[in-house]
């Protein structure tokens, strides 16, 4: 089994392309000065036969340039289609993802050093956070049945579009006698609701309930997350088989998914009503459509294949 060095300490946003990796060769922590200013943040650097390879989690506020010069590849989860240093000849788009439950193996792998190198609060940090999300399991492919749909979402001050088509999406399922609907817009911390009416906040689940009831969704929306990033449940939705509905991406991926085969795209807001009573009264359509998509997660997006892609990819370099 190959041998695949890591540079530096990720943090939880890591946990899938970890678990790939370590599926196909034999992880050894080697830490790198060069790459300590990516400590804790959710990048990973790896080291394949001498090449290194940076994998960017982050949302897309641009590449990080220190370690894009010391890269032999760049791999960015949100790869903007319009934007800048994106375009950058070394960095590669990567398939949808999401945090999973890998929290012993982190501490096996980063314990000791991380301890001596973060403190001792952070890696607990780190582990706590990570034991909290669920395992990740290749569920098998189940046709989707009954009319429960969930969806719970969060309020970014920042991004009021983002905002307004979440709770478009919440208003169709909350009025729409088809369907069973749970969840709602998440309060924030301070408050603040953002200009959204109560009827549409509702309260946090924790990571594995909020895991449990979208497995259960009859139906899962793809929002648009903060400037424009994938978010995590689209590789989740996948993984269930839930069919998914989507507006348009506004970043890369290595393969596009196909509207009508894997997924469902919409173009504004106005349009979820009409789709959710289509889908709900077209059973072939949605069968159709949950099982194209978990087509595509498990041709693309489980974590051994994205890991060898990686390693493929740094291979030839």
């Amino acid at each position: 089994m190959a041998t695949i060095f890591i540079l530096n300490f990720p943090n939880y946003y890591c946990s899938y392309f970890l678990l790939g990796l370590n599926r196909i060769a034999r992880l050894k922590f080697s830490p790198r000065e060069e790459f300590a200013h990516l400590n804790n943040k959710p990048f990973l650097v790896i080291e394949y036969q001498g090449k290194v390879a940076v994998i960017e989690n982050d949302d897309p506020t641009g590449v990080d340039t220190k370690s894009y010069a010391h890269a032999d590849l760049y791999f960015a989860t949100n790869k903007l289609l319009v934007g800048g240093d994106y375009n950058l000849p070394k960095v590669n788009a990567l398939y949808p993802h999401y945090p999973i439950d890998n929290s012993w193996y982190y501490l096996s792998l980063f314990g000791q050093k991380g301890i001596i190198n973060l403190g001792p609060k952070e890696i607990l940090r780190q582990w706590y956070t990570l034991i909290r999300r669920p395992e990740f399991i290749n569920k098998p492919y189940i046709p989707p049945t009954g009319n429960y749909v969930f969806f719970s979402g969060s309020i970014w001050k920042k991004e009021p579009r983002t905002n307004r088509k979440r709770v478009d999406y919440i208003r169709a399922c909350q009025q729409n006698p088809l369907i069973q609907f749970e969840g709602g817009m998440v309060s924030r911390m301070d408050g603040d609701p953002c200009g959204i009416s109560p009827e549409f906040i509702n309260k946090k689940y924790p990571a594995k309930e909020f895991a449990r009831k979208s497995s259960r969704s009859i139906i899962g929306f793809n929002n648009p997350a903060v400037l424009d990033a994938v978010s995590w449940r689209l590789a989740e939705y996948w993984n269930y088989g839930t069919f998914v509905i989507s507006f348009p991406f506004k970043i890369e991926l290595p393969t596009e998914p196909e509207h009508g085969r894997h997924i469902h795209y919409i173009q504004e807001g106005d349009d979820f009503a009409k789709v959710i009573s289509f889908i709900m009264q077209n059973e072939d359509y949605r069968e159709k459509i949950s099982r194209g998509g978990k087509h595509y997660f498990e041709q693309n997006c489980l974590p051994e294949i994205q890991a060898k892609r990686i390693v493929a990819m740094l291979g030839t370099k």
